[in-house]
């Protein structure tokens, strides 16, 4: 009923990636306020009221 070979490669997989969080947290949160900022600008450029 359960893969535990799957699980394992899961669960290792995810430890192999601890050391990296930090980097990871802050390649996303780079990712999304690019991302946030162009949807501003593309709303702006709309005719949308820019929110402060």
């Amino acid at each position: 009923m359960y893969n535990w070979d799957l699980q394992n490669a899961i669960a290792a997989f995810v430890e192999s990636m601890r050391p990296n969080w930090p980097a990871q947290h802050e390649l996303y949160m780079s990712a999304l306020h690019t991302f946030v900022e162009m949807q501003s600008h593309l709303l702006t450029l709309l005719g949308f009221p820019p929110v402060p």
